[in-house]
């Protein structure tokens, strides 16, 4: 992540921090690795696998500036009520700081 970073990325991602459907055979990764990024890091962090929205919480709290997410938006019954699920974690995020 440090020499995406210093190569010029906009962003860098971990995961899959709980299982996925969309990647079943993805490794797992600690929360704790979203901490130690966020204080190491100057570019976002985004996290994703398995990503709920009572899951996606715990991973804001933890320093994820971006949650990416597929089965939690795509594989709902409504795309917009899911999506809004998530973009209620941000608003709340923002509201605490």
């Amino acid at each position: 992540a440090l020499q995406a970073q210093a190569a010029g990325a906009d962003y860098v991602a971990f995961g899959s921090f709980y299982p996925s459907h969309t990647k079943p055979h993805a490794v797992p990764v600690a929360i704790d690795v979203l901490i130690e990024a966020k204080a190491r890091l100057h570019i976002p962090v985004a996290a994703i696998g398995g990503i709920t929205p009572e899951r996606g919480a715990v991973l804001i709290q933890a320093g994820a500036d971006l949650l990416a997410v597929v089965q939690g938006v795509f594989g709902q019954p409504n795309i917009v009520t899911a999506t809004q699920k998530y973009v209620q974690l941000f608003n709340h995020k923002d509201s605490n700081t």
